[in-house]
């Protein structure tokens, strides 16, 4: 059952995981597709790739509104789709599935147990040719408006609970969110275009563009006509305007932009993109982009003006700045910037002769807080640990955060001392205890640091040495920093060699108990035996448990293996009673880690009724 439970709790991490990973290749495909169709191929790949799903498609509404359009699909079984047909008609059984009731309602749908669900009940035969154990199937909106789906399909039943429902939803809005991207783009392309076309095509263009768009007359400003963006964004209707001075109605927040775009008017005919600030009706200011020519009217010099409100835009390519290069949780920077970062502070080091240092930062027992008080409060607890190591920097120093509790510090012009001072300054932040939610929580944190060039000359062996570094501390002491050495990357080396074979040892059968006498000094009986654990590699021969012990403890292996030891001395004990010699206790020491372990009371409770061991010959 612990087992299971293991694998359980296992599973659903890596579900999580794959989520994650999902979601940022999701943020990325936004970055990168230049239209619907490449997007969509991408997120339904990537959700099957990286999420964990075994199928994933995307249906549009076709024009007639009542039938769902396949657009893209991935994965195994999307012979699944072959003449599948959905309709949003409430009243056919083909519109009572996930994805209509999810487009229908404007909310997703979570079919828990597809082979059960009545909702799925017109497809659990064709679905459980394909090892459908449950669905999810979210709307996906432009500019508001329900167009279509995203449906996934897994061989896990209940895969999709709190968490994953959480992430799946924003992955869906962050669809929603490029897809009213992508028609923003094509409106303005409309616009630019419609300025080419005959005056019929412009006429229509002006009403209908998403930009304000006016005529003023050039001499003094007279407002000629505006367009329906005029009157949105301004505040202004076009009867209020018409015969109307700009000046009169103070639409210039700053006149020296009006004189302005007139020297551009006057020297070059009109001007691209100059930006400017605009009062408008209720005294709100936006800033705004405009683009202006000079055009004659009946004979009338008039200034044809097309103004972009820049809010919008200004908030949407900031959403694409921080999804490209900045930590969704932290708004630290991400691998990429601090790359890039990296590089300007090395050429900088390289030019000046100046030095460089590189940090590896990691939160101790993160893990531990994370697994006991869940991840809301893990979450909340590295914001703020990440807002305490970002006061304790200067400007141009970068902190990046790598995943999970680690973190890269890059400190150009910063020698030794200086790195054994912020480091220093980095520990006593972390140190001081905060208050997330009920609880008070006390933080430590370890750090390995490298030299520039003394411990490399470029970003991967610099931040590898770091790191190194890092894990000496872990291993020493904890809530402390060190400088990378030499003997540290032999340490090192030995220390991945053990892990490596470490993780075979159960399987091949290399690890073995030894059991000490424990002698009453009144008579001399044997009362009792401790249970030594001892590893011999076919290679590397006997290997000391000072040694494999602790990268048991650090790699988490500790728990199977400690595991083994129980049920194996509990079985030994049993068969000495079984066998007629006088009782025996039999003591068998655990690590601190399992003592950390929820369930290890459920561990030894079983494995004494496996074993049908009583407790008092058991001694922990």
């Amino acid at each position: 059952a612990l087992q299971q439970d293991n694998d359980s709790a296992h599973a659903k991490l890596q579900r999580i995981t794959q989520l994650y990973a999902a979601l940022s290749q999701c943020n990325q495909a936004i970055v990168r597709s230049r239209d619907e169709a490449e997007l969509f191929a991408i997120i339904c790949r990537d959700a099957v790739n990286f999420g964990g799903m075994k199928m994933a498609w995307i249906g549009l509404l076709e024009e007639s509104g009542q039938w769902v359009k396949q657009v893209a699909s991935f994965g195994a079984g999307i012979a699944y789709l072959e003449g599948l047909e959905i309709s949003l008609d409430a009243e056919s059984p083909k519109g009572l599935g996930p994805t209509a009731t999810a487009m229908r309602e404007d909310h997703p749908f979570w079919c828990q147990d597809f082979q059960h669900d009545p909702a799925t009940a017109a497809w659990h035969e064709r679905g459980a040719r394909f090892g459908w154990a449950a669905s999810a199937a979210l709307p996906l909106h432009r500019k508001g408006h329900v167009i279509g789906a995203f449906s996934l399909y897994t061989d896990v039943a209940h895969a999709f609970d709190e968490e994953a429902q959480h992430l799946l939803v924003e992955m869906a809005m962050d669809i929603d969110f490029a897809l009213d991207h992508f028609v923003d783009e094509a409106q303005r392309a409309v616009v630019q275009q419609a300025l080419q076309e005959a005056e019929e095509v412009y006429r229509a263009a002006f009403q209908s563009s998403p930009d304000t768009i006016n005529i003023n007359r050039l001499e003094d400003g007279l407002y000629l006509d505006v367009n329906a963006a005029f009157e949105r964004v301004s505040g202004w209707m076009r009867d209020e305007v018409i015969g109307r001075t700009s000046a009169e109605i103070n639409i210039w927040h700053d006149m020296a932009d009006r004189s302005r775009l007139l020297e551009h008017l006057q020297r070059d005919g009109g001007c691209e993109n100059m930006k400017a600030q605009f009062a408008m009706k209720d005294g709100t200011l936006r800033t705004c982009l405009m683009s202006a020519r000079k055009i004659t009217l009946k004979g009338v010099a008039c200034i044809l003006s097309i103004t972009r409100d820049m809010s919008a835009q200004e908030q949407a390519d900031a959403r694409i700045q921080q999804l490209a290069h900045f930590d969704q949780l932290t708004g630290l920077p991400n691998r990429a910037l601090l790359n890039d970062r990296f590089k300007y502070s090395l050429s900088l080091a390289q030019r000046s002769g100046e030095p460089l240092v590189v940090m590896f930062l990691d939160l101790d027992h993160f893990k531990t807080i994370n697994d006991t008080l869940g991840h809301s409060i893990g979450d909340q607890l590295l914001m703020e640990v990440s807002r305490r190591l970002k006061s304790s920097l200067r400007e141009e120093d970068t902190l990046s955060r790598m995943g999970g509790d680690e973190f890269i510090l890059v400190l150009p012009g910063t020698d030794e001392a200086g790195a054994r001072q912020v480091a220093g300054k980095l520990i006593e932040a972390v140190a001081h205890p905060c208050q997330i939610e009920q609880y008070e929580l006390v933080n430590t944190i370890s750090i390995g640091i490298a030299l520039y060039p003394h411990d490399g000359e470029d970003f991967e062996t610099l931040s590898k040495h770091a790191d190194t570094a890092m894990c000496r501390v872990k291993q020493a002491s904890r809530n402390d920093f060190c400088f990378f050495t030499q003997e540290m990357q032999a340490h090192s080396a030995r220390t991945l060699q053990l892990l490596n074979a470490l993780r075979h040892a159960l399987a091949r059968n290399e690890l073995a108990l030894y059991y000490q006498p424990q002698i009453a000094l009144q008579d001399g009986h044997i009362i009792g035996a401790e249970a030594l654990l001892r590893w011999t590699h076919p290679e590397l021969g006997s290997i000391s448990p000072d040694e494999f012990i602790p990268i048991a403890e650090d790699s988490g292996l500790i728990i199977p293996i400690g595991e083994w030891v129980l049920r194996s001395a509990a079985t030994q004990a049993r068969a000495w009673l079984a066998s007629g010699l006088p009782p025996l206790v039999v003591a068998v020491n655990l690590s601190a880690v399992q003592f950390r372990h929820p369930n290890l009371t459920e561990l030894v409770n079983r494995i004494l009724a496996e074993t049908q061991l009583a407790a008092e010959y058991l001694e922990l």
